[in-house]
């Protein structure tokens, strides 16, 4: 028998062994094989891979439990939330020898302080889900993303949403953490204190944010809440380009401070493809020259404004409107536009393959890295179609390269990895960042490795294998 043959026996009698001792644990119950883990292997993204099983923990303890198993096995372990990630960090390579930890089970909302606005909910427990419990007190937490993730997924990628502008990233959110250590013990970090003034040492929680799940299983989060907003203004606002929507965004900033809650660009091709794949949307204007749109909300918690809102923007609008920086404006209240933000992605992806770009610069640097993605796309790549919108007040912008079905045969692994590349290269040199919510994973380590200083690459290295020294946990290795 050859060493290839011998290594390959061990590693099957490692994940045997594994395998029965996870189901002697935690029970039969806990554990998936073979076909049914065909929905815990693709994500959001299409991203697939091949589980040796999949594991569905009950709670912390046995969360801990699982992982003294891992270690002492040497098993890999994939956290996973509600596959909502665009970058593949949930999901397992095709060995067929890495396992996924699903959190579904772990789903209890523990403890809700009215009073002090915080709540300690677990890890697995949907952002939707909370925000219904939340909302008999009038509170709910403000990461507001289209998508529908898990808490533990939300930390583990530091996702920001629509509101970042006002209320900050998960990060800005965040007071505590629970979580589970990748050694032999399987030690459980209890930092969930509810305190908004916590100096006593490290801040041991950031660890764990914006990580993917490299450096621990997060099993519950401690999280600052907001009053939900009594008093709104909603704005769709025709624009003659993406230049013309910093000159608004900075009005309104002028006018209305830190009530401007959302600032939203659509361009006129995203809008175009929504309404066309959802037609009982319709066109706030009917029709319009715009070259893109922008997605306006005033709001507070404070009851009682909406007559001044509305009648400070119409000022606003006004004077925009006679200096020629806006073509048009349509008034209405939170549900009367954000439909036509949200059904955006699923619209495109009703006409062919789409590949997702999340990426972040200065307000500045923006509208110019976005007219030289869409010159570049055209000259390279004239088969495709670029559709970007986003959180242009916080400098994010989500651009959705569709390829068509008719050119899907057209396009394999090697001019997708091409195209990547010379987005990402654009990025770069624009100073931007290539992944702004979704963290690192399969999908663009390889531009982690390009686009990140080495120094950077050494001590985040050193961090995780502090933090995990057998290499059991995440889909992606900081080497």
């Amino acid at each position: 028998m050859s060493d290839l043959e011998h290594t390959e026996d061990r590693q099957a009698s490692g994940l045997d062994a594994f395998l029965a001792e996870v189901a002697e644990v935690l029970g039969q119950a806990s554990l998936l094989t073979g076909a049914a883990c065909a929905p815990y292997e693709i994500d959001v993204a299409h991203c697939r891979g091949k589980a040796a099983a999949v594991v569905i923990p009950r709670d912390t303890h046995a969360v801990s439990a699982l992982m003294r198993i891992a270690v002492r096995h040497r098993i890999r372990l994939i956290a996973q939330g509600n596959r909502s990630g665009l970058v593949g960090g949930a999901i397992t390579d095709n060995s067929g020898k890495q396992v996924i930890v699903s959190l579904s089970r772990l789903r209890r909302v523990r403890e809700i302080d009215p009073l002090n606005r915080t709540v300690i909910v677990e890890a697995g427990a949907l952002l939707s889900e909370l925000n219904r419990t939340l909302e008999t007190h009038s509170l709910y937490f403000p990461v507001d993303i289209g998508s529908d993730p898990a808490i533990g997924g939300l930390i583990g990628a530091n996702a920001g949403g629509s509101r970042l502008l006002k209320h900050g990233d998960v990060r800005h959110n965040l007071l505590g953490i629970e979580a589970v250590l990748a050694d032999g013990d399987g030690t459980v970090v209890q930092l969930l204190a509810p305190l908004r003034k916590n100096n006593t040492g490290l801040d041991l929680k950031q660890l764990f944010v914006g990580t993917g799940g490299a450096f621990g299983i997060i099993t519950a989060a401690t999280l600052e809440l907001q009053r939900i907003d009594q008093s709104t203004q909603s704005m769709f606002v025709a624009l003659p380009d993406h230049a013309a929507a910093l000159e608004v965004l900075h009005a309104f900033e002028l006018h209305f401070g830190d009530l401007l809650g959302a600032f939203e660009v659509i361009s006129d091709a995203a809008l175009a493809i929504t309404l066309r794949n959802f037609p009982t949307l319709r066109h706030p204007f009917g029709q319009s020259s715009a070259g893109c749109y922008a997605l306006i909300e005033i709001a507070s918690s404070m009851p009682g404004l909406h007559t001044i809102f509305a009648q400070r923007t119409e000022q606003v609008l006004e004077q925009l409107y006679e200096s020629d920086r806006i073509l048009d404006a349509a008034l209405g209240n939170t549900s009367s536009f954000w439909p036509l933000r949200d059904n955006l992605p699923l619209a495109i992806a009703k006409e062919g393959l789409p590949l997702s770009f999340d990426v972040a610069f200065s307000r500045s640097r923006l509208v110019a890295f976005r007219d030289q993605a869409a010159q570049w796309l055209q000259h390279e790549h004239p088969l495709l179609q670029l559709y970007d919108f986003g959180h242009f007040a916080d400098g994010g912008c989500h651009l959705i390269v569709l390829i068509p079905h008719a050119c899907i045969a057209q396009y394999g692994i090697a001019k997708v990895v091409a195209l990547r590349s010379g987005l990402y290269k654009l990025v770069s040199e624009n100073g931007g960042c290539f992944s702004a919510e979704h963290g690192v994973g399969p999908v663009n380590a390889a531009y982690y490795s390009k686009y990140t200083a080495p120094e950077v690459q050494e001590i985040s290295r050193a961090m995780q294998h502090l933090m995990d020294p057998q290499a059991v946990l995440g889909r992606y290795r900081y080497t």
